[in-house]
């Protein structure tokens, strides 16, 4: 095949991959924007009990390098296929037996496993279908591409909920059929090089800054995922329509915002990026905890911790930094998944417990102290960020 025809083959590839990162972005959109209100209004949970329900949840995270092993024979767009089926059949369960605590459990979990299983996959095939030197582009491509799916996600719960009644079983549904096109368009893809066999589990000793940046982040990322939206709900009262229309803002800005973190990358290198991010979330974390004490006035401190929480959002985007540096020491693609897959279980060995953790500081010594320990995981982030060589370079294993 001459290289024009490579070129449109590459370019179908792409497109392929990118519609189903757009499905996936706009179910997951429609279910943050609807599950914990759906959790607040049907079970009436204490921010205690809501802790604890991130242990089952975040379990398919620690177990992903299990599920990566024992799908190590697919390739990784295959994995992409069980990924969104598994995720679908999950959102299929909460709306049909969601109002059943412990259907709505074993719904929750089965949905949380294909969205972790999908988790190194989305980065395994974006590095695989970059060139070297524009791996930051092509993360920052697929993160633009998932954050205008995730506003129209967010936007058509914010546009069509109803704020006293809302419709959550219809979202699940809809999630549930949104997974299913991802599956056809990852069924559709086709790349040789990412088909080769991969490695069961990964685990080096030249990975070992990886791997604690990992732990670190998962737990600032939990602290936020499960108790920044719990704050504006039962703090703030904010409904799902609201919800939804803050992560749709933090998705219109992440448009222009994911690209620019991409070529931020490229430009400065990773260490320059996670130093940045981590000394950023202090300033978000005191933002978010301590807004009724920063000002007087009730509707000034919603404002604040609203937007807090849309910066907190977008500087997810930055995490794409821990991607690309694990990139340029893996020895192949195959390595770099089974890696990824590693890491992601390891951020996740305290993502299952902080939650639990932060909801009795929350209810013991209120939910600011919640915040103002995760501004302390945030410097410690940026610290370790230091360890990050300027320029990476390819390790002998």
């Amino acid at each position: 095949m001459n290289n024009e025809g490579l070129v449109m083959v590459r370019r179908r590839q792409i497109l392929l991959f990118f519609g189903g990162v757009a499905c996936m972005a706009m179910a997951t959109g429609v279910h943050d924007s609807i599950f914990n209100n759906f959790l607040s209004d049907t079970y009436k949970m204490s921010a205690g009990a809501r802790g604890w329900l991130e242990l089952p949840r975040e379990m398919p995270g620690f177990l992903v390098f299990v599920t990566a092993g024992l799908l190590a024979a697919l390739p990784v767009t295959r994995v992409g296929v069980v990924g969104a089926v598994v995720f679908g059949t999950g959102m299929l369960g909460l709306g049909l037996l969601g109002h059943n605590f412990g259907w709505m459990i074993a719904a929750m979990l089965v949905g949380s496993t294909g969205l972790h299983m999908l988790q190194p996959v989305g980065s395994s095939i974006a590095i695989g279908l970059s060139d070297d030197t524009k791996r930051g582009r092509r993360m920052g491509q697929m993160g633009a591409v998932d954050t205008f799916a995730a506003v129209l996600g967010t936007g058509l719960v914010w546009l069509t909920f109803d704020r006293t009644s809302p419709q959550y079983r219809t979202g699940f549904f809809i999630a549930a059929a949104l997974g299913a096109m991802a599956c056809v368009f990852y069924s559709m893809m086709h790349v040789p090089h990412l088909h080769k066999p991969r490695a069961r589990m990964v685990v080096r000793r030249k990975y070992w800054l990886y791997y604690l940046l990992e732990l670190v982040f998962g737990a600032r990322k939990q602290v936020f995922i499960t108790f920044g939206p719990w704050v504006l709900i039962k703090v703030y009262g904010e409904p799902a329509a609201g919800m939804a229309g803050l992560l749709m803002i933090a998705a219109l800005i992440g448009i222009a915002f994911k690209p620019l973190a991409g070529l931020a990358v490229d430009r400065f290198g990773e260490r320059a990026v996670m130093m940045a991010d981590g000394f950023s979330l202090i300033f978000v974390c005191i933002g978010y905890g301590y807004a009724m004490r920063l000002t007087s006035n009730p509707e000034h401190a919603r404002l604040l911790a609203c937007s807090c929480f849309i910066a907190d959002n977008l500087l997810f985007a930055l995490g794409s930094a821990r991607v690309i540096y694990v990139s340029r020491i893996a020895e192949s693609p195959q390595e770099l998944a089974s890696t990824l897959a590693v890491g992601i279980s390891v951020n996740h060995i305290i993502s299952m417990t902080i939650p639990a953790v932060a909801g009795a500081i929350w209810i013991g010594f209120g939910y600011e102290r919640v915040f103002l320990c995760a501004a302390v995981l945030a410097f410690g982030h940026a610290i370790l960020a230091t360890r990050v060589p300027k320029h990476s370079v390819v390790v002998p294993g």
